[in-house]
């Protein structure tokens, strides 16, 4: 890096994260199985992240809901505006479409105004629409825009909905299964009323000069709130863990979703498993100097990801699950001095200083 902050051993190895077979996670063969656990558990163990090949999701489906996404914040602001997100925390309040710079990503920040300041000295750079469980009586209902304006989407995302609830909960299962849990089925359980959360976003081009900066974040490094994370990330890359020094790039594998741990996950399997920081930054071909013309400023290309955010029923205390008495070597962010908390209340918790 030179005096002015700019990035120049722009090169980074990637993490060497396991891909696991989804059809090898649910095969009838037993042999296959066990070693397909086995490499779940160590990439939780090591990693907190994993690669799924094979998943339950089609190709198809997944470059239909990335078209979906385009076409979503491709909408004027005017019409995005139909369903914005309200400027506030409040769990009940998070459906919608969050305009950049009213959301931003903190990290186990919970004083207010700690929290701003850091807003001001580290933005995020990123449009989302939020959404909750669209066949639950018992959560917020959606914002969803006018059919006429954009129709088919909300049939399309609730069918999405779905699809990423039914891998999900097949994931559960391997989860309990990998941790030896004395019931594998309890994550199923806990996970009952799929009171879960879904983020689409989208990381609009920026200028090249601010993504050279040795600090250029479209998203500030932070774990996640629940127990397994499901990504879809396109192939523009950006996606980085840390590995305890440094961070390194998640690549994009074409077919492949990234999975990986959460605050709940790593409380409830003692510390076994690791919720792993981790961030999205400028893609690394357009980090290499000379890789533009000079003066072409807004190039850096427009990023797309799909999150579904694995979360226990409201009430369910988070604590150490049955099996999982021996602890890791990871202490849980929810090792706090708060005493035991709900899954709504950990939400709560960290998502009140982040809007």
């Amino acid at each position: 890096m030179n005096k002015d902050g700019i990035i120049k051993d722009y090169y980074i190895e990637p993490a060497k994260v396991p891909v696991v077979n989804f059809q090898l996670l649910n095969s009838s063969n037993k042999a296959e199985r066990h070693a397909a656990i086995e490499l779940l558990d160590a990439a939780f163990r090591e990693w907190g992240f994993v690669y799924i090949s094979n998943h339950s999701i089609s190709s198809e489906k997944v470059d239909l809901a990335f078209e979906w996404s385009r076409r979503f914040f491709a909408q004027s602001s005017e019409t995005k505006e139909l369903i914005a997100h309200p400027p506030s925390g409040e769990i009940d309040d998070n459906r919608g479409w969050a305009k950049t710079g009213l959301g931003h990503t903190v990290q186990m920040v919970f004083d207010a105004d700690e929290a701003e300041e850091f807003r001001q000295k580290n933005p995020d750079y990123k449009e989302t629409l939020e959404l909750g469980n669209p066949f639950s009586d018992e959560v917020p209902p959606n914002r969803w825009l006018p059919d006429h304006l954009l129709p088919g989407f909300k049939n399309f995302v609730e069918s999405w909905w779905t699809d990423c609830a039914t891998l999900a909960h097949s994931l559960y299962g391997s989860v309990g299964e990998a941790l030896k849990l004395r019931n594998e089925d309890y994550f199923c359980r806990i996970h009952s009323k799929d009171d879960c959360h879904m983020t689409w976003n989208f990381y609009p081009s920026m200028r090249l000069q601010a993504l050279h900066s040795a600090d250029a974040k479209r998203l500030n490094a932070h774990t996640d709130f629940g127990t397994l994370t499901i990504v879809f990330q396109d192939a523009v890359g950006g996606l980085e863990v840390h590995d305890g020094h440094m961070f390194r790039p998640i690549v994009p594998i074409p077919g492949a979703v990234v999975v990986n741990v959460g605050d709940m996950l790593e409380q409830q399997s003692n510390g076994q498993w690791k919720s792993a920081l981790h961030r999205v930054v400028g893609p690394a071909n357009l980090m290499k100097p000379g890789s533009v013309q000079d003066g072409d400023q807004d190039n850096a290309i427009d990023r797309y990801s799909l999150v579904y955010f694995g979360v226990p029923n409201p009430s369910e205390k988070i604590e150490i699950a049955p099996g999982c008495e021996e602890p890791g070597k990871w202490k849980p962010n929810m090792s706090g001095d708060w005493g035991k908390l709900s899954a709504r209340q950990w939400i709560e918790k960290r998502l009140a200083v982040e809007y």
